[in-house]
């Protein structure tokens, strides 16, 4: 089924052939006999489904209840091209695989050919083609600084038990601030920061609808009391003032907008009229009584000639501002409407309806150029950035971003409850939407992260106050903690470090000693060294003078005795052998004498590493109470800035009072 009822369209795969690719095809010869296998069975005389009958060119140029469905020479703008080749919801055929591509080519190019007849027949002139592409230089943004609002009363009017469902949310076209309707108050955001940066009292009721002027100098505040009054009001942003309030409803306002040039404000309601009334004087210029149901959207495109307005029942509607004179009737939606927006340049507004599509429209043709299912269960609302693309939430909880085609650039993530509304903050790259819960949650729209939570239910400044006093006394409390677990820290630390000098000193002294041995045993290397010299000397003598006595030398012999001779020869070997033992205890010596300058180095290695093992010990101590000691001073400055804050805060309100 299609929803709007535009068609009704069953197809299976199958080629027609014949196609000659020299010329287009025509609806009698290629396309009529798809038609007939797989539609007409729905679409004929007898049952017209959607109001549309594909049986006869004649009929099928007529279109359906909603409208034409093909446009010559566009298959983009054709809703019969968008549903068969699965670009559109709902897709054709329902629950089953598209359409081949053969069969597509031949709708499509007998589309683009001009929807010709039979052979012989002129080709359906083309309409005008409406832009998609977006025109940077026919965007008018905001000049100057940003317009933000002076310091205003943070004290809210109500705190409730817990959130309720934000309808009004809007973001200025220029500066970092954002508006939130609440019960019987608004409230000014910083989107980038969440701070609360005031509220405007709304004594009229609960604020339903907000809407910044698109120079950002005014914010349209509108809502009331259920079955019992509605208003409109108007704001001065930079001064913070009440300029007007418009309308007198005998029930709440539900939708309002504000002309680009000021000049009009209309709004709506369960009355199901639609009013526009001067903001001059707040007297009823036009009114409109078309809408069968609750009215829900109203926009005003950007140059100020044209109203969109829809209504609970799917009825969308563009008028002339001035005077009210209807200029399209606006088919396709099967589902209660819940937003419209223009883009930029005035050429293209989008709608959003409870059957979870988004529509694009050519305002001067009064004509659907797209369509898509953007949230199962339903759209809730659609905003256009600046750049042509588009951004949605809905009954699926999620918040998606699209672009200016259709097609789903990237879901920014899923939200706790049901999308209500988005804004959108082009200045601060910020992308902002709120959920059936209250929740508002703020993206980048730089890289769609997700930047914080904003608080639509903020508590009142007596509370405020108390908790930042509750806050001031936990972070005293903890400095105070933190200070004396820092003097028992801190003495520990002291005993340690004296352990630490006594151990320095014991080191020192046993270095010192160490050297002194080292320097020891390096002399008696030293002495070592000399006797195991003199020592080798001897032994050389003695090895020598052994070896003349073996060898004898026959002038000796024949000078002396035998007995002599003996004699002589063992003394030689005596000497040799003492002086061989003196080399061996010489070597013995200088062994020790190295094994003890090695322990000396050692000693003397092992204090300097106590020494600084001390030193280290100390410094980390001291480092870290130290650090102990700042954070805690951190914590306890910040507590007092918080209570400084909100007791300011509270003589700022009793003053701003006593002046009123």
């Amino acid at each position: 089924m299609i929803r709007g009822g535009l068609l009704l369209i069953a197809v299976a795969t199958g080629v027609p052939a014949g196609l000659a690719a020299e010329k287009p095809p025509t609806y009698e010869q290629q396309v009529l006999p798809i038609f007939r296998e797989k539609c007409c069975g729905c679409h004929n005389p007898g049952k017209r489904a959607g109001g549309l009958d594909l049986t006869s060119y004649q009929q099928l140029q007529a279109g359906g209840n909603s409208g034409e469905v093909v446009a010559s020479g566009d298959p983009d703008g054709s809703y019969l091209w968008q549903v068969a080749s699965h670009e559109s919801e709902p897709v054709m055929p329902p629950n089953a695989d598209r359409i081949s591509d053969d069969m597509l080519a031949v709708i499509k190019a007998w589309i683009v050919g001009g929807l010709v007849e039979r052979d012989g027949a002129k080709p359906v002139a083309a309409g005008p083609v409406t832009k998609l592409a977006l025109d940077p230089g026919a965007i008018v943004t905001p000049q100057g600084d940003p317009v933000m609002p002076p310091r205003l009363p943070l004290q809210v009017v109500t705190h409730g038990l817990r959130p309720t469902t934000v309808t009004g949310l809007d973001a200025s076209p220029h500066g970092d601030l954002l508006a939130v309707g609440g019960r019987q108050q608004v409230l000014l955001v910083s989107p980038t920061t969440r701070q609360l940066l005031g509220v405007l009292p709304f004594p009229e009721g609960n604020c339903k609808t907000l809407r910044f002027s698109r120079n950002a100098r005014l914010l349209l505040t509108a809502g009331g009391v259920a079955a019992k009054r509605g208003r409109v009001v108007l704001w001065d942003v930079a001064s913070g003032t009440r300029l007007a309030a418009l309308g007198d409803e005998y029930d709440e306002v539900l939708a309002a907008d504000l002309s680009a040039d000021q000049r009009l404000v209309a709004l709506g309601g369960a009355a199901k009229v639609v009013r526009l009334v001067t903001t001059e004087n707040g007297q009823e210029e036009s009114t409109i009584t078309k809408h069968t149901d609750w009215i829900t959207s109203v926009a005003f495109s950007p140059d100020s000639v044209l109203l969109a307005t829809g209504d609970r029942a799917g009825n969308l509607f563009l008028w002339e501002s001035f005077g009210a004179r209807e200029w399209a009737v606006l088919k396709g939606h099967t589902g209660g409407i819940t937003a419209v927006s223009w883009r930029g340049d005035g050429l293209v507004v989008a709608s959003a309806a409870e059957d979870g599509t988004i529509h694009l429209w050519d305002a001067d043709q009064g004509k659907k150029v797209r369509s898509w299912a953007a949230h199962a269960g339903g759209t809730s609302d659609v905003r256009w950035l600046r750049d042509g693309s588009l951004v949605s939430t809905g009954r699926d909880r999620r918040v998606k971003h699209w672009g200016g085609d259709g097609k789903l650039k990237r879901d920014l993530g899923a939200m706790t409850d049901i999308g209500i509304r988005v804004a959108v903050n082009d200045s601060q790259k910020c992308i902002v939407a709120s959920d059936w819960t209250g929740t508002i949650t703020v993206w980048s729209l730089t890289d769609a992260s997700q930047q914080g939570v904003i608080d639509a239910n903020p508590p009142s400044l007596e509370t405020r106050i108390a908790e930042a006093d509750r806050q001031l006394a936990t972070a005293r409390q903890a400095c105070d903690a933190q200070r004396t677990k820092e003097r028992v820290r801190r003495a520990a630390a002291d005993e340690q470090v004296s352990r630490t000098q006594a151990a320095h000193a014991a080191a020192e002294t046993a270095r010192a000693k160490a050297e002194a041995q080292l320097e020891q045993a390096r002399q008696q290397v030293s002495k070592a060294k000399q006797q195991l010299a003199a020592a080798n000397l001897q032994t050389e003598k003695a090895k020598q003078a052994a070896s003349n006595v073996r060898a004898g030398d026959e002038s000796d012999v024949a000078e002396k005795p035998a007995e002599t001779q003996q004699a002589g020869g063992e003394q030689a070997v005596a000497a040799e052998q003492h002086h061989a033992e003196a080399v061996t205890q010489a070597k013995a010596q200088l062994g020790k004498a190295t094994e003890a300058t090695k322990r000396s180095a050692q000693a003397v290695q092992r204090a300097a590493a106590e020494v600084t093992k001390a030193t280290a010990a100390r410094a980390s101590i001291i480092k870290a109470e130290t650090q102990a000691t700042a954070d805690a001073e951190a914590a306890r400055a910040a507590a007092e800035q918080v209570l400084r804050r909100w007791q300011d805060e509270r003589a700022f309100a009793e003053q701003a009072a006593a002046q009123r």
